[in-house]
């Protein structure tokens, strides 16, 4: 595929989302390049702002900011309806937009000036109240534009005496992660280039057989550095989640940094790490590691951002620190089978089941096969039936097109419509939703399903058989329920941002609605019909008002709507919001009665 026809691809899928929800075209852009990112654990849960005035030399498109660690991401688009060039001056000039937004907001005059119901008001303010606690600003651009080539290096800087480093993410490069076959974009860390030296290692393996496997004892600062530059996609295979310090063994490990460095590699467990290849060297007759490809830290994710949290936010002197780590080379292709069974029996402090890790735990490929088997029926008047397609690996689903030819992909998108292709983070969001538990969906894409796969794991191990054709179908209902209200809130008079928490909230107070009531919802009935009832409809958006007005009405002390969210405080507010379910609706659902006799006929 050349970069003309994954251009013209990617356009098409942009204005169908932008047709479907009557949206324009950049905004559907930008939430499209977002969700890519958090999917390449780039991002954890970004909020879209929209908030242009190019005239003053302003523009913000979305934004995320994690407490944990102080860092504030600012990204500001720029789409082409043609496949064009960004030069060095136009990257430049994308740049400064964003980083004159958050300049200005450093002045309590900014948001001021603007109205409550912008969606950058909420911003702009956050980063006054909290700007003592941002360690780190990001700005990343999003363009559907080509890089010149003559665009240099993008270094980092000082903005207003803030730490400032820029990216970039265009065609190029997600043409390169796409058509990869791997779906997500390689890690290359060289130690020489990057750290001035190159690492001493034992090697701790013996003949052709075996996996290569070196053991090195890291210099804290550098684990920091990695940790810094490449944040939670050092962590994919790795469902264990950094939520502060608020267990002993973080809290234990802050102490040693701070009062006690040099007995750190004493007492830490260390880390146990995967790569796909690295490049080694002999120095005084000693083997040096100058270079990994894919690094992937499957036990001691939070011995990793504990050294990071630790620098950045208690100012700790690492230059005592070292941590030890066991690395083991696994090529690309053995990763699913090997990776899991190392992070199994590497757990050991924390028992965690290996299925947490797997996309080949049996429960996904049944999904999968779900997915692929059962047709879905044709909307209200169509012919087609078709497929949801569960993305059980990343990039799955653009690897099933890569050998057609044109006629075979419009059959296949025909057969597999990208709106509705699904991944195992949406089934969680999808999953918890419903199950009232909001909150813990705001957490994150990755942090939800690591709550989700331990449950999973669990469930299938206590009742395989509900895992059937009926649990497929109300998924798929409940992903129904969840796109309706993601394609309908912003052509919404009162939204101003936040969607991705008013959709699981109003999900999950819709749900608590109906349960009140002893009955069902007729899950079986949206799958038949691929819609929602119109009074459905009405309600969830009549809901979704209600829940935006209360998750904006935080507590004193706390500004940031998304960080309130994460609170269970947040959902018992919303809990409260006096809504009733009129005439309609009701007679919509059914007794629970009925509700068993669907899953025995299913």
């Amino acid at each position: 595929m050349t970069h003309e026809e994954f251009f013209h691809d990617f356009m098409q899928d942009i204005y169908a989302r932008a047709e479907a929800g009557s949206q324009f075209n950049e905004p559907v852009f930008v939430e499209r390049m977002c969700d890519f990112l958090v999917e390449q654990a780039v991002l954890e849960e970004p909020t879209l702002v929209s908030y242009k005035k190019e005239t003053k030399g302003l523009k913000l498109d979305a934004w995320e900011y994690i407490a944990d660690n102080g860092n504030l991401t600012l990204i500001v688009s720029e789409f082409r309806e043609q496949l064009e060039t960004l030069t060095q001056t136009g990257a430049d000039k994308v740049f400064k937009r964003a980083a004159k937004f958050f300049e200005q907001s450093l002045d309590q005059k900014f948001y001021s000036s603007l109205e409550e119901s912008d969606p950058a008001w909420s911003l702009a303010r956050g980063i006054f109240k909290i700007q003592a606690d941002i360690t780190k600003v990001r700005i990343i651009i999003l363009t559907n534009a080509l890089l010149s080539s003559r665009l240099q290096s993008l270094k980092e800087s000082k903005l207003k005496g803030f730490k400032c480093s820029f990216d970039i993410w265009d065609m190029e490069r997600l043409y390169r992660i796409e058509t990869s076959g791997t779906g997500k974009e390689s890690i290359i860390i060289d130690f020489e280039h990057e750290f001035g030296k190159s690492l001493p290692c034992l090697p701790a393996f013996t003949g052709s057989g075996t996996f290569q496997s070196y053991l090195l004892a890291i210099p804290g600062e550098l684990m920091a550095g990695l940790y810094e530059k490449h944040g939670e996609r050092l962590l994919e295979q790795n469902v264990r989640t950094f939520l502060q310090f608020r267990g002993n063994v973080n809290k234990g490990m802050r102490n040693t940094i701070i009062n006690e460095p040099r007995m750190f590699f004493a007492y830490n467990n260390g880390i146990t790490a995967t790569a796909e290849a690295v490049e080694t060297d002999s120095e005084n007759g000693s083997e040096r590691i100058k270079l990994i490809k894919n690094l992937q830290i499957v036990n001691g994710g939070q011995t990793t951002a504990s050294l990071y949290t630790a620098l950045i936010k208690s100012k700790a002197n690492l230059e005592h620190v070292y941590v030890q780590m066991k690395l083991t080379i696994v090529p690309s292709e053995q990763l699913e089978q090997v990776v899991p069974k190392i992070s199994e029996y590497a757990n050991t402090q924390n028992k965690v089941n290996a299925a947490d890790f797997s996309s080949n735990h049996p429960f996904h490929l049944k999904i999968e096969e779900f997915s692929r088997r059962l047709w879905a029926p044709s909307f209200e008047g169509g012919l087609r039936e078709s497929h949801w397609y569960y993305e059980r690996t990343r990039g799955q689903y653009a690897n099933a097109q890569a050998n057609l030819t044109n006629a075979q992909k419009k059959e296949f998108l025909t057969q597999n419509p990208r709106i509705q292709m699904f991944s195992k983070t949406d089934l969680a969001k999808f999953h918890y939703a419903w199950e009232k538990q909001p909150h813990i969906v705001s957490l994150g894409a990755q942090k939800n399903f690591a709550k989700f796969a331990s449950e999973i794991s669990k469930g299938w191990v206590d009742n395989e058989p509900m895992f059937n054709e009926f649990y497929f179908k109300e998924i798929i209902a409940k992903a129904l329920v969840f796109r309706f209200l993601d394609r309908s809130l912003m052509k919404q008079s009162w939204y101003g941002g936040y969607k991705a928490n008013i959709i699981a909230y109003s999900i999950a107070k819709f749900s608590e609605l109906v349960t009140v009531t002893g009955k069902h919802l007729d899950l079986s009935l949206i799958w038949k019909r691929q819609q929602l009832t119109e009074a459905t409809q009405k309600h969830l958006l009549g809901i979704a008002r209600a829940v935006n007005d209360c998750i904006q009405n935080t507590p004193e002390g706390i500004t940031n709507v998304t960080e309130w969210c994460k609170k269970t405080q947040c959902w018992v507010n919303v809990q409260q919001i006096d809504y009733a379910l009129d005439t309609k609706i009701l007679s919509e659902l059914i007794d629970p009665s009925q509700q068993t006799s669907k899953q025995e006929v299913d």
